[in-house]
């Protein structure tokens, strides 16, 4: 049930004039009533615009897109190919940029909401599935690349594709592999429960590190093993992103790859393919994702009531110059 000026108005024992005036930030209601007015309003998870007061919803032809981050370029493939299929259907785009650590994802899909486009398409979501409920009653979500229950999903098999990595190498001989992973979040645990299970079925102890999803980040975490005796002889990189970290700190410490340690990163971004970089990586095809999702969006605007849709993509392995056999 979409939350109605009326409820906000209830629940904080005012009149819905002014919870009108409050939101508004308009003249005439004191400070304390306004803060309490908000505060309820976002208890009750009130979206300003949701509902028109008096009329019914209309359609706008318009798709909402969340992106996680601008400075992953997997984002922006997913978005080339949104962008592909809703111009040529015609369909307008309102655009919403989070950040690496998740705290723009609420006041993004917000924005969204307040701005009554009919279906949102959210890349790389790093809210709980629990947060992301209230969402999918407020409007339709096709989530790409992650998996939230009740909505529409685009996704790629990361289970697949981590087993493809650690798969490669394994087979080149390495046996000192470290899995550079995100954070353990709802729909992100995939490449790191592959990872684990690769490494136990070739009789190996599985080694993780975490780091957030910037190249900034993997680089300063890796740092203290890269300083250590005991070295591994290749990393497994949840993102390409945060495998180029691990090239960065590599670089500052003077160890070659391949030839010392290998690297593999998880998107096949353009980042990843520059002769100067050649990064082994997974492809999980972010423009495909991109289309079909807007497909998909396209598809929900035509039938708001039909069941949830869902699509798999099979990544693909893509081996450069920064994998090579462990040195004897």
């Amino acid at each position: 049930m979409r939350v109605t000026m009326e409820d906000v108005a209830r629940e904080a024992g005012v009149s819905r004039a002014l919870v009108s005036l409050a939101l508004r930030d308009a003249y005439g209601v004191s400070d304390s009533t306004r803060d309490r007015i908000l505060d309820v309003a976002e208890r009750l998870n009130y979206q300003r615009n949701a509902l028109a007061s008096g009329l019914a919803r209309r359609t706008t032809n318009t798709l909402g897109v969340f992106l996680l981050d601008l400075h992953n370029e997997l984002f922006a493939d997913i978005y080339d190919g949104i962008r592909d299929v809703a111009t040529a259907a015609g369909t307008e785009l309102v655009l919403s940029v989070g950040s690496t650590g998740g705290t723009l994802d609420k006041p993004g899909l917000d924005a969204l909401v307040r701005a009554q486009v009919e279906v949102v398409v959210a890349a790389g979501l790093l809210l709980s599935d629990k947060e992301l409920a209230p969402y999918r009653e407020l409007t339709h979500l096709v989530s790409v690349a992650r998996r939230v229950p009740g909505a529409d999903n685009v996704v790629s098999n990361n289970e697949l594709g981590a087993k493809l990595a650690v798969s490669h190498l394994l087979e080149i001989g390495h046996r000192r592999i470290l899995h550079l992973a995100a954070p353990s979040s709802d729909g992100y645990r995939g490449r790191r429960r592959a990872f684990s299970r690769t490494m136990k079925a070739a009789g190996l102890q599985p080694q993780i590190l975490v780091s957030d999803y910037s190249r900034a980040d993997a680089a300063r975490v890796l740092g203290p093993v890269l300083d250590s005796t005991d070295l591994p002889t290749a990393v497994f990189a949840h993102n390409d992103q945060t495998a180029l970290g691990v090239l960065d700190a590599l670089h500052s410490r003077d160890i070659p790859v391949p030839e010392q340690m290998s690297v593999i990163g998880y998107d096949n971004t353009s980042a990843s393919r520059p002769p100067g970089i050649a990064l082994t990586t997974v492809d999980l095809h972010g423009e495909e994702l991109g289309r079909r999702a807007a497909e998909i969006a396209l598809a929900r605007m035509d039938s708001p009531d039909a069941p949830p849709m869902e699509e798999t993509f099979k990544p693909t392995l893509v081996i450069r110059g920064t994998t090579a056999p462990p040195a004897a």
